[in-house]
């Protein structure tokens, strides 16, 4: 079936009224509080909404008072929430609010496991050293990779080639985000938080044909990389690659120059071992039906580790200091190291590891961050306590700083990484807000629905074909080599302007010429679906495994069915009127996914158009067509990529043109 995307316009909008729905696209558990958000350049306090079902309507309101614009989470000058909690029933709905287009909202006992699927889908092609359905097998050189050791002071973060030479086996593993650079800290990281999420809802992960559910296959692949890491007593890898990875442009795995020379930093790191240790503890126990050799191999392994990291020698943590910037630096290893004895504790039952994990317990940090372990730690502790005073305590404490920011209810400010931190967060707030026995947050449906469509710019951060609206690039090699569209994987989301503005000079090319975001923007946060954008469009291994985590705790446990893909069909929008060059000067935008329609594109009737003009949003030239004997112009797009394509007439973005279709 051929699905209808929508039409977007675009010019001096700022001058003239405007209104615009956001929502979930992915839709809502029927229990949850559910909202919309509705953004307007004017004041349009008290006019009327409205929700229909089958052309019937069954819920109605009027717009409260509206939140004032403050150009830091949103642009526009006005932003109205529309509650619909009360609605139960599963099904499509229709909301509609005057001068904007519907949208369609839909209501499913198990809405997000599709999106789980898809986001295994991108962790599938990010396997390094087997064949991927984007990649032949690549990074055999891996399995001999030469160790470098710390130069001197671990703390500066420089690393000299071991002596004599050693060659360890670091085949396999996953790619940590745009580069091929394999990060133990961040495969750890992948593993324990699968593994939690296989733990909360297990039911949510519905077996493969191998009868491993995916989730687990995936789990699987990031713990056996991890058996890697600890070869012998003295020698514990931190890394697979190094800095080098960076200055080698655009290639795809299998023809890496760099292969067969990646270094294995070593270090006996308390931090990495710490966080591997738990890891792979928490596999041994979750494995152990499914495949108990394996999972003794975990477990043995997991102790080693532990046992290593405790000895005279060890130090606190290492990492590798690039040119600009330290990878993934975490200087506090008593959070590590206190989840690897909890980890422990629950696999082995051995209460001299509970006593350790004690004797670790972080504080209740000051945010939960990409390496929110901290929390972690103290709710992993915390349950092995049966709810001792102190360790939830903590957990509370820091959940408590995240109050939730208007109208989206996201808890932070603007960073690099917004979004991967905001979901860390929100899923810490639903743990502690379930262990205090209330229900879960508005903190953390706000997320959620954030991460769905609910936002300033009204697109999904996740890349689905699934859903009315979402990002279409990732900055990532594979994708952008291959031309395949980038399933399943996880925008950074917005980020701090600021911020962003420094690293502009080091994206491959300019911000698209065709900005369809900018309007959206305010003057602290911005977000560009641009293929070029490392610091927005850069999709990681931490963010999917707490998306991953996130979509698990959001999910009825039982077995329900998702709703089929065609359930996410938008609403058709309305034909629009032909925009009179005095109201609203500008081109059109059309979103292309896949096998659209034919188009018919018209201009104001007061111009004489020769021809249309239609580029992609990097301003290349995508068609030119002429009109037939009726002056009417024809776009039959069934064979071009997807992306968001400018269309003029006569190549003037300042006169107006309508596409219908």
């Amino acid at each position: 079936m051929v699905k209808f995307i929508g039409v977007l316009f675009f010019g001096a909008i700022s001058a003239h009224a405007a209104t615009w729905i956001r929502y979930n696209q992915a839709g809502y558990t029927p229990g949850r509080e559910k909202q919309a958000v509705v953004l307007s350049d004017t004041d349009i306090s008290g006019d009327s909404w409205k929700i229909e079902r089958d052309g019937k309507t069954v819920l109605t309101g009027t717009l409260g008072k509206g939140i004032p614009g403050d150009q830091i989470h949103f642009a526009q000058n006005f932003a109205y929430l529309i509650p619909f909690g009360s609605l139960k029933a599963p099904g499509v709905y229709v909301l509609s609010v005057p001068g904007a287009e519907p949208v369609r909202l839909t209501l499913a006992e198990n809405p997000y496991a599709l999106f789980a699927s898809q986001a295994l889908t991108h962790l599938r092609e990010m396997r390094s050293g087997v064949k991927t359905s984007l990649h032949p097998t690549a990074h055999l050189g891996d399995s001999a990779a030469p160790v470098f050791v710390t130069d001197g002071n671990f703390s500066e973060g420089k690393w000299k080639s071991s002596r004599p030479l050693r060659k360890v086996d670091m085949r396999g593993g996953h790619y940590d985000a745009g580069d091929f650079i394999k990060f133990t800290l961040n495969e750890a990281y992948l593993a324990w938080h699968l593994l939690a999420a296989y733990e909360e809802n297990p039911l949510f992960f519905t077996p493969s044909k191998n009868s491993l559910p995916p989730i687990l296959e995936e789990a699987q692949t990031a713990l056996i990389y991890l058996l890697k890491t600890f070869p012998d007593e003295n020698t514990f890898i931190i890394q697979t690659g190094n800095g080098e990875d960076h200055e080698q442009g655009w290639r795809l795995p299998q023809n890496d120059p760099l292969d067969g020379k990646r270094p294995a930093l070593a270090a006996i790191s308390q931090v990495h071992m710490g966080f591997t240790a738990a890891a792979l503890a928490r596999g041994a126990k979750v494995f152990m039906p499914f495949n108990s050799a394996l999972a003794a191999e975990f477990k043995e392994k997991a102790i080693a580790i532990y046992r290593r990291a405790l000895k005279k020698d060890a130090i606190p943590y290492a990492y590798e200091m690039n040119n600009t910037n330290p990878f993934y630096r975490d200087l506090n290893e008593k959070d590590q190291m206190a989840l690897a004895a909890a980890e422990l504790f629950f696999l082995t039952h051995d209460s001299g590891y509970l006593e350790q994990a004690k004797l670790w317990a972080p504080g209740s940090a000051s945010e939960v961050s990409w390496a929110d372990q901290n929390f972690n730690a103290n709710f992993r502790l915390a349950l092995a306590l049966a709810g001792a005073a102190g360790a939830k305590k903590r957990i509370i404490e820091e959940a408590n700083r995240y109050g939730g920011y208007f109208p989206w209810n996201t808890p932070d400010y603007f960073t690099w990484a917004s979004l991967h931190r905001w979901i860390g967060m929100a899923n810490a707030k639903y743990l502690a807000e379930r262990e205090s026995g209330k229900n879960a947050p508005a903190l953390f449906y706000g997320v959620l629905d954030y991460v769905f469509g609910n936002n300033n710019w009204g697109i999904a951060m996740i890349a689905s074909e699934n859903l009315p609206y979402g990002i279409q690039n990732i900055y990532n090699g594979i994708y952008r080599l291959t031309g395949a569209f980038p399933k399943g994987a996880l925008s950074e989301g917005p980020g701090d302007r600021a911020m962003h503005n420094d690293m502009k000079k080091y994206f491959e090319t300019a911000l698209p010429p065709v900005n369809f975001f900018e309007p959206f923007n305010t003057e602290v946060s911005v977000f560009y679906d641009s293929r070029d954008d490392f610091m927005i469009q850069e999709a990681t291994l931490t963010g999917q495994a707490d998306l991953l985590f996130m979509l698990a705790l959001a999910s009825p446990k039982e077995n329900i069915p998702p709703p089929k893909p065609g359930t996410f069909e938008p609403v058709p929008y309305r034909e629009k009127q032909e925009l009179a060059a005095n109201r609203s000067r500008g081109a059109a935008a059309l979103m292309i996914r896949k096998e659209e329609p034919l188009w018919l594109i018209t201009a104001a009737p007061h111009l004489h158009v020769n021809f249309i003009t239609i580029r992609d949003a990097h301003g290349n030239k995508a068609a030119k067509i002429f009109p037939d004997s009726k002056n009417r112009f024809f776009w039959n797009v069934k064979t071009i990529p997807p992306g968001i394509y400018e269309i003029t007439p006569n190549g003037d973005k300042n006169q107006a043109v309508t596409v219908k279709r």
